[in-house]
């Protein structure tokens, strides 16, 4: 969640009129940038899926933001959102290329989690808002559990409340914690690598 280059910077300080201001406009300069920061997670987080299959996650990673951003409600940082959202989406395209390992069909067929060809979108569409929200509750929680389980529970905390849910950079919040910047990639990327598998998203 933290080492962007492309679009690093956004949306910024005021999250809330990047937001306001994409719901009032489709083509506000922020889409793009959302876009931008989208396209450099995926790439980097689903490595382990074909180059092909990226821009269709990058697609529905955007759909999803589209279709759930009305209801974006600031519990967490905007980013954080994101990268829910984006692990959601690698975990479904990364469970399909598994099943067509499983499964003949022809090119361009959907196959839904359960193998069935079809829209898997639509078949999930009455889910997604109840499924995603769990998700980003239970990511959260895990998140703070890590941070409480350790030596210095007060620190890491802090760590992941500037890094993850506000934005901040390692090294200002190294400067805040009172740590070296290692220190705190390390704390972000072990709380996130525990609320994955926590979550049972061991990708």
């Amino acid at each position: 969640m933290t080492g962007d280059n492309a679009g690093s910077h956004w949306p910024g300080t005021d999250e809330r009129s990047a937001v306001e201001e994409m719901l009032r406009d489709q083509y506000s300069k922020h889409w793009e940038e959302c876009r931008k920061v989208v396209k450099q997670r995926v790439y980097v987080r689903a490595k382990n899926i074909p180059t092909n299959r990226r821009d269709e996650i990058i697609q529905d990673v955007m759909v999803k933001i589209v279709r759930y951003l009305p209801g974006f409600h600031f519990h967490c940082a905007l980013k954080t959102w994101l990268s829910f959202i984006i692990e959601s989406c690698i975990i479904d395209v990364h469970r399909n290329v598994r099943n067509e390992g499983q499964f003949s069909a022809r090119p361009g067929d959907a196959l839904n989690e359960n193998g069935y060809q079809g829209d898997s979108s639509e078949v999930r569409s009455a889910e997604d808002t109840f499924l995603l929200n769990e998700e980003l509750r239970n990511a959260i929680a895990a998140l703070w559990e890590y941070a409480g389980m350790h030596s210095n529970p007060t620190r890491d905390r802090l760590i992941v409340r500037m890094v993850i849910f506000e934005g901040h950079n390692h090294i200002e919040t190294a400067k805040v914690a009172g740590c070296s910047a290692p220190v705190v990639g390390y704390v972000v990327r072990e709380a996130q690598r525990y609320a994955r598998e926590k979550m049972g998203h061991k990708l």
